[in-house]
């Protein structure tokens, strides 16, 4: 096998320095063999934190004696080949750091703990030692089969919202539900359909399965342009439904650690789950830019290639936990193909047509004391829906703001539908081109384009 064709892995928690190291290895002119066992070797050590740590948070002690005695002894041999190896990089001290700051946001107190082993074994040498390598390799490929039947969950309730959650608060001007959006009936009859409808009678669509074979989704994908509606569209479902959201912090969830933004994640998750056990009511679970968390892989990621698994999944189990998962992207060719198919229903929410647009208007038009003529003016109202064709609903809400501001200037008169020619005319680069927003290989089970 030619180094330079091994797929990445996973040397330490700090990305910056795992893919040097990775780079080094592949370039290695000298034990190039030795170079590849290291990293084989790795990626069982790898696996074999996952496991511990997995078998920790299910409680589960048997394994966790047994994952931790291997990993334990491997990683600080892994670490000391590499620290010497490449002594500038400073690789054990970075290792160091990492562990120690994780055991000191634990508190973990007098308790000792396989943080406080590996945190020991790693500030001394240690050395690879071959028979200890099979020894683990074998442990570990026998074992790893068995986890998910030998452990049973058994999920801590948190009392702190974790940061990478947080809790959607409606403000004076947050959707009170769909009357609060204008037009949009088609995004409207499906939430209501697939959403509501199986919330407000869980009986009847248990019926509707057996009777008729409906299924209900286990996650929702919205996707379109930009300030077309769709976090007003599940604002406005969460306040249909009266129940709690919560939104996904992508800037608390990622990490420039390895497995940090999946475990950030699983960990948000988890308290949702709890939430919703606790209070015996479904909760919303909002992941937006699902481009940026669930990105098309290159195939060589692992980090990637967890995340991925762990939005699926999430995605998977979550509706029979009590979490109904609401996706929402503006670059759906973007986002990873196997999360695209894993939510049931994708919602296209594009530019809006002439009833939204319509809508949108009086909405806006509304709230301004000095507004309410034209909204109520069927005839003045059709030219500001004919002209705005072609912008989105945040669009027509700024034009009606530089409208306003037109009419203001000009003895504060009342807004009419010529104070909207200028701003239609010098905001035409505020359109967008629709195209690059839709799924090209499926055709769109919501739009409202023309």
């Amino acid at each position: 096998m030619r180094i330079n064709n091994i797929n990445n892995t996973s040397f330490g928690y700090n990305k910056e320095l795992n893919e040097t190291v990775n780079n080094k290895l592949k370039k290695a002119k000298r034990n190039k063999e030795t170079a590849l066992h290291l990293m084989e070797l790795n990626n069982i050590c790898n696996k074999t934190e996952d496991l511990l740590r997995k078998a920790e948070k299910e409680n589960n002690t048997s394994l966790v004696d047994l994952y931790s005695y291997l990993f334990i002894n491997i990683k600080p041999a892994i670490t000391e080949e590499l620290n010497s190896r490449f002594p500038l990089l400073n690789y054990r001290q970075t290792e160091l750091e990492t562990y120690q700051q994780e055991k000191k946001e634990l508190n973990l107190g007098e308790e000792y703990h396989w943080l406080d082993q590996i945190t020991d074994e790693i500030s001394d040498n240690a050395i690879l030692d071959g028979e200890l390598i099979d020894e683990i390799k074998y442990n570990t490929e026998e074992t790893y089969a068995t986890t998910k039947t030998a452990s049973s969950s058994t999920t801590t309730s948190k009392d702190k919202c974790p940061a990478c959650l947080e809790k959607f608060i409606p403000t004076p001007t947050s959707p009170v539900g769909f009357v609060s959006i204008g037009g949009m009936q088609g995004v409207k009859n499906l939430l209501e359909d697939k959403i509501l409808f199986p919330l407000r009678n869980p009986e009847m669509a248990k019926l509707d399965e057996i009777e008729y074979g409906k299924k209900y989704p286990r996650g929702t994908m919205f996707y379109g342009p930009p300030g077309c509606g769709k976090t007003t569209s599940i604002e406005a479902l969460t306040a249909e439904a009266d129940l709690p959201m919560y939104k996904l912090k992508i800037s608390k969830a990622g990490s420039k650690y390895i497995n940090e933004s999946s475990n950030n994640i699983q960990n948000g998750y988890e308290y949702l789950c709890n939430v919703a056990k606790e209070t015996e009511k479904p909760v919303f679970f909002v992941i937006d830019e699902l481009e940026t968390l669930a990105p098309k892989r290159d195939g060589e990621s692992r980090e990637d290639s967890k995340m991925v698994g762990t939005l699926l999944q999430i995605i998977e189990e979550a509706r029979g936990k009590g979490v109904i998962v609401l996706g929402a992207t503006n670059c759906f060719d973007m986002v990873d193909e196997a999360i695209r198919s894993r939510f049931d229903d994708k919602v296209y929410v594009g530019l809006p047509d002439a009833d939204t647009r319509r809508g949108v208007l009086q909405i806006h038009l509304n709230r301004r004391t000095k507004g309410q003529a034209l909204a109520q003016n069927p005839d003045e109202l059709e030219k500001v829906v004919a002209l705005t064709q072609g912008f989105s609903n945040r669009d027509i809400a700024i034009l009606t703001d530089k409208a306003s501001l037109i009419a203001r200037k000009d003895n504060r008169r009342v807004i009419t539908a010529d104070d909207y020619i200028v701003p239609v005319r010098e905001n035409q680069n505020m359109k967008v081109k629709e195209s690059q927003y839709k799924d090209k290989q499926t055709r769109a089970s919501v739009g409202f384009h023309k």
